[in-house]
């Protein structure tokens, strides 16, 4: 199994660049395990990020989860009524 960190601010202007680093520890790893506890803070922009990284590990055949997500990004998930799709 694989982890890999996220940190700092996760917004509009840095999910590209993560998105890059994300997809190529998907796609190198039978087992992902993403956490966000250094993350500061998160916009709409960390939910998307979030979400293709799940449909890209569906894809490759990765068992990709997420651990330690924040508060806000949570509340944002639920009110999108994605928050399932995020904790499964």
């Amino acid at each position: 199994m694989s982890r890999w960190q996220l940190s700092g601010v996760l917004n509009l202007s840095t999910v590209p660049d993560l998105w890059r680093e994300m997809a190529a520890q998907i796609h190198a790893s039978k087992q992902l395990v993403v956490s966000l506890e250094g993350v500061e803070s998160a916009s709409s922009a960390a939910l998307a990020l979030l979400l293709q990284g799940q449909d890209e590990a569906r894809k490759v055949g990765c068992e990709l989860h997420y651990e330690q997500i924040p508060e806000d990004l949570q509340a944002l998930a639920k009110v999108s009524n994605v928050l399932e799709l995020l904790e499964a």
